[in-house]
């Protein structure tokens, strides 16, 4: 009798464990390989958010409270050209262009800036609800992640939630999508807390590949404090992604293989 309590109780939790999120799933999605184009300073003081490359210029988004900012960035030298500061009471996150508008989200405050990219003026802001952690967008929508395994399709006008999409790996949800690119009709996504970037399936959600950076934290010269790797961008003139993280003092231009 006691055998059988046992086993179902085992059989029980075994299942109670596909509803469950995770990082990383039993089967991984395949292996992309990244060769490293070159290496350029960045701002080691920088808790990197968001990275986003538009005609010829890099844009970046910083957070933690009273230090939250959008920057525009040399690509070569790392120095900060231009700097908004967002107000004190907000924690800034993702960045993305979308329409002709730089747009920034932030953590828990519920707000996302509309900005002008040649001035950085605020047009206005729109609201939304749960947190917000990344943003980019597909030329038609805006996407925002939110810390778990479903990204948002918001309409720009009045941010409203279009669809959802629960992004899956091997079958099961993928939580903690952070930084978010749009590339090729694919989303690359950072994972929170790991040096890893998977690529969606816009469609059906599902991971196609995933790209394990690890090794980048080499090249990372001492002494730093360098954090997670968080911040994707993609120059479409060369094919290149340029990615760094949360007070790296190094940005990495790569080339997928």
């Amino acid at each position: 009798m006691k055998r059988s309590v046992l086993s179902l109780l085992l059989i029980a939790l075994i299942f109670a464990g596909y509803g469950c999120e995770h990082e990383y799933a039993s089967a991984p999605s395949p292996l992309l390989s990244a060769e490293i184009v070159a290496i350029r300073p960045h701002d080691p003081d920088a808790y990197t958010q968001g990275l986003q490359w538009h005609a010829g210029q890099l844009f970046e988004s910083t957070g933690l409270y009273g230090a939250s900012s959008v920057r525009e960035v040399d690509f070569a030298s790392g120095k900060v050209l231009r700097r908004r500061d967002l107000p004190n009471t907000v924690f800034g996150e993702g960045l993305s262009f979308h329409r002709g508008d730089l747009w920034v989200l932030t953590w828990r405050e519920g707000i996302a800036y509309v900005l002008d990219p040649v001035s950085f003026a605020a047009k206005r802001s729109a609201r939304y609800e749960g947190q917000g952690w990344g943003l980019t967008s597909d030329g038609t929508h805006l996407i925002l992640s939110d810390g778990s395994s479903t990204l948002r399709f918001i309409e720009a006008s009045d941010f409203t939630v279009v669809r959802r999409l629960r992004v899956t790996e091997s079958g099961l949800p993928l939580k903690k999508l952070n930084e978010l690119e749009y590339v090729a009709g694919q989303i690359f996504a950072n994972i929170y807390r790991s040096d890893r970037i998977v690529r969606i399936d816009p469609q059906s959600g599902q991971v196609t590949a995933s790209i394990d950076l690890k090794a980048l934290r080499a090249h990372l010269p001492p002494p730093h404090h360098a954090e997670v790797l968080n911040g994707i961008a993609f120059d479409e003139a060369t094919g290149n992604f340029l990615v760094t993280g949360k007070y790296w003092p190094k940005l990495f231009e790569l080339r997928l293989q």
